[in-house]
């Protein structure tokens, strides 16, 4: 059995700003930070087998945070940049309500509630409507997930038990979600910083536990 414990990173400078983040980075506020660090000493207890990243700045700072709290310093952190965030494209560091407001009109005045539960039109929406070419499908973002979990559950179920750590990003953890447990996408909310999540495969039957309180 292998555990996943699936990360938010930290508060952002864009973050603090209320501006939309994809593939646009920035680094972690003194309050994500705090975040990380005060994640790592509750996960301290949890012998990691591996520590994966995506590539991006955020989620490899939140990472070394956790990694250093939980007195794991020495342990690899392998970054991989299938686990990164959606690309929004031109819409990339855009205020949030104005990004929202835009993915909604191009969907027919959804709710956000329905922006939720629509995943894949949003991300498809996202990408039909950007004019840079570095948006993505949903197809495209659900696929490269997908083998970077299906390659980790590979690589590390040959020992009876193991935990993962991932750190990753918002809507990243809302397609993982979709991918393996769908019918929790409809119930989650917001992805806040720092949340955790326990993505649980047994002999290839995956179950997803979102929001973990530690």
């Amino acid at each position: 059995m292998i555990c996943f414990y699936i990360v938010r990173h930290g508060q952002t400078l864009l973050n603090s700003l209320d501006r939309a983040q994809g593939w646009a980075d920035s680094p972690l506020t003194d309050a994500g930070k705090q975040t990380a660090v005060e994640l790592g000493h509750k996960l301290k207890s949890i012998d990691f087998d591996a520590v994966y990243t995506s590539d991006m700045l955020r989620a490899i700072q939140t990472a070394e945070l956790i990694m250093e709290a939980g007195e794991k310093k020495g342990m690899p952190i392998e970054k991989d940049a299938r686990l990164r965030e959606w690309c929004l494209g031109n819409m990339e560091a855009e205020n949030n309500a104005v990004f929202i407001k835009k993915v909604a009109d191009w969907l027919g005045g959804a709710s956000f509630a329905e922006l939720n539960k629509r995943l894949p039109d949003v991300a498809d929406a996202i990408y039909e409507h950007d004019t840079t070419g570095m948006a993505e499908t949903f197809q495209t973002i659900e696929e490269r997930l997908k083998a970077a979990f299906m390659d980790m559950a590979q690589r590390h179920g040959v020992r009876e038990n193991s935990n993962i750590l991932v750190v990753t990003h918002a809507f990243a953890i809302k397609t993982i979600f979709h991918l393996f447990a769908p019918e929790q996408l409809s119930k989650a909310g917001k992805v806040e910083n720092a949340a955790v999540s326990r993505l649980i495969s047994d002999g290839g039957v995956f179950s997803l536990e979102p929001d973990l309180k530690l």
